[in-house]
């Protein structure tokens, strides 16, 4: 796993994607722009053969331009699209430029190829910096990205209707391939320091990701020699560097540029040849990997949230439970109040104040029998509620922690999911009925094939739970579930076959694996005809009682090489 959450679309990134979007969509008319965000806007261009869309986005945890496929319409109407809609329309692209070691990119358009620019579209990546204007001709500000306010920066405020000026000139000296190597060591030993700062500080151009990629070929060696003083590093390391110094400059003066995603970082767009089998562009494969890093970052955001929902809700009625324990353990001597009534009543000729003191001991045992049956009742409330959070619990850590499914996919279940806790669990008031319509529609279920190739469905959630079990099952299917253990349904469509020992094995190892119990050895799973389930009122979707099954042994780790060898 690389150390670099996102890697920032660095200098020679944005050169690469620069240089093969020239190619590709110049000259082109302006046609479409949208707003899928409000820091990412989409643009279509007509080109002889077809309409190509580029993404610019200026968030600041992944600025980016790429080259992606036509997307869903969406954010047509955001105040930005419709501003760029009227302001380029009919206008060409007739020209992409980014100069020397800065990461603005200016896309220059005009009535037609040949004649005066009109409009300059300006997108400057540097990180939480990052923005996108619209020019005039005379080079003002026509709209943006962000306003950037005095408060929020003096050196260079800027909004609609100011003059446009650059950022401030980068520090350093500007990468030369005709430097010798003992001018470009020296220059980087000047002020001792760690190998990335000393870099860093050196040159223009320089990011955490190309100072690894230039240190070595592995993630470890290369974090071992950025990390080392510059006075201790070897003369052979210092030599090896200097080569790859070298040839990324060379790579960046011929634009040779090919993606792979091997090496000390998640990308690297230069060194390594390209070959007949990668033809996908660039900025295709970049945009891939910058919406996985997004859905990520999303499914992670949700999933932090939940658990510390679900952590406080435990917590809470773990709380209410150790109360009711505490109640229901001084309760049980109404038993022993009832005995010395009795007593007292038994004697030959009871006093008026001991048929009192009877009476009053009575009515007190009375009246904590039937506190007892409410404590009673409210303790198993609590321990379901406990039992139906940890359910949601394993879940959510299924969800996180899988690795098979496709990141669009989890964040549509882990959303449902979110919806479930939200109404079932932690209960948000004034929740919109958008929510509400949506609670029929269950993301994607998984499903495998048995050895006999029969259908087995695995619950990926409550609702996916209920689905699977109560509403599409059919009669001759069979339930698994573990014993006892919060876990996910298992159905196996029997119904659609017949069925083998192996297939009933592989679905009793399977809810296994997706039980709280699958660190066990063996797991003891019920198998229930799925006629003989009920639903449970009043409980999460997906809560069932059941007549009959018997008890079947699963492995979890058996199933995990079977689902991983699918």
């Amino acid at each position: 796993m690389n150390k670099i959450h996102t890697q920032i679309m660095d200098l020679t990134t944005l050169k690469a994607v620069v240089f093969e979007l020239s190619q590709d969509i110049v000259p082109s008319r302006f046609e479409i722009a949208q707003q899928i965000d409000s820091s990412t806007i989409q643009l279509g261009f007509r080109t002889l053969e077809k309409l190509s869309w580029i993404e610019i986005s200026w968030f600041a945890e992944s600025p980016r331009i790429v080259s992606i496929q036509p997307p869903k319409r969406f954010g047509e109407k955001s105040t930005l699209a419709r501003q760029l809609k009227h302001l380029l329309v009919n206008l060409a692209l007739i020209e992409i430029t980014q100069i020397g070691f800065e990461r603005i990119v200016r896309f220059k358009l005009s009535s037609r190829p040949g004649k005066e620019i009109e409009k300059e579209l300006i997108v400057e990546l540097m990180g939480r910096h990052s923005n996108i204007l619209l020019l005039d001709r005379a080079g003002k500000v026509i709209t943006l990205g962000k306003q950037i306010k005095e408060s929020q920066s003096r050196l260079r405020p800027i909004g609609t209707g100011d003059k446009y000026t650059s950022p401030p000139p980068l520090k350093g000296l500007i990468p030369n391939y005709s430097e010798s190597f003992n001018s470009w060591k020296d220059n980087i030993c000047l002020i001792p320091s760690t190998f990335k700062n000393s870099l860093k500080n050196t040159y223009q151009g320089i990011s955490p990701a190309l100072t690894l990629q230039i240190a070595g070929n592995s993630y470890k060696d290369a974090n071992i020699i950025i990390n080392q003083s510059v006075t201790t590093i070897e003369l052979y390391t210092w030599k090896q560097i200097y080569k790859k110094w070298k040839e990324w400059l060379l790579d960046i003066e011929n634009n040779n540029f090919n993606l792979n995603f091997e090496g000390p970082t998640d990308f690297v767009v230069w060194g390594k040849r390209k070959s007949e089998s990668e033809k996908t562009k660039i900025g295709f494969r970049l945009s891939v990997y910058y919406s996985n890093k997004i859905l990520e970052r999303k499914i992670n955001s949700i999933g932090v949230k939940l658990k510390h929902d679900l952590g406080s809700s435990k917590d809470d009625e773990k709380r209410k439970l150790e109360e009711q324990e505490l109640l229901i353990s001084n309760i049980n001597d109404y038993i022993v109040m009832q005995n010395k009534a009795n007593n007292l009543l038994a004697k030959k000729s009871p006093s008026k104040r001991q048929i009192i003191e009877a009476q009053k001991l009575f009515k007190d045992a009375k009246r904590k029998k039937r506190s007892r049956e409410s404590i009673l009742n409210r303790i198993n409330f609590y321990k379901r509620k406990i039992s139906e959070i940890e359910n949601c619990e394993l879940f959510l850590d299924s969800l996180i922690y899988g690795e098979d499914e496709h990141n669009k996919n989890k964040l549509d279940s882990i959303n449902e999911l979110k919806e479930e806790i939200e109404e079932y669990i932690c209960i948000k008031k004034n929740k919109n009925s958008k929510s509400n319509r949506k609670k029929e529609n269950c993301s994607t279920v998984k499903e495998i094939k048995s050895p006999s190739g029969l259908k087995i469905q695995i619950g990926g959630n409550n609702r996916q739970n209920e689905l699977i079990s109560l509403r599409k099952g059919k009669k001759g299917d069979l339930w698994f579930h573990a014993q006892e253990s919060p876990g996910s349904h298992v159905v196996l469509k029997s119904s659609n076959g017949i069925v083998d020992e192996k297939d009933i094995q592989l679905a009793a190892d399977l809810a296994s694996l997706f039980s709280r119990a699958r660190s066990n050895k063996k797991v003891p799973i019920l198998m229930v005809p799925i006629e003989n389930l009920q639903r449970i009122s009043g409980s999460l979707p997906g809560t069932v009682s059941h007549r009959g099954g018997k008890v079947v042994w699963g492995r979890a780790e058996r199933a995990e090489k079977y689902f991983h060898r699918k």
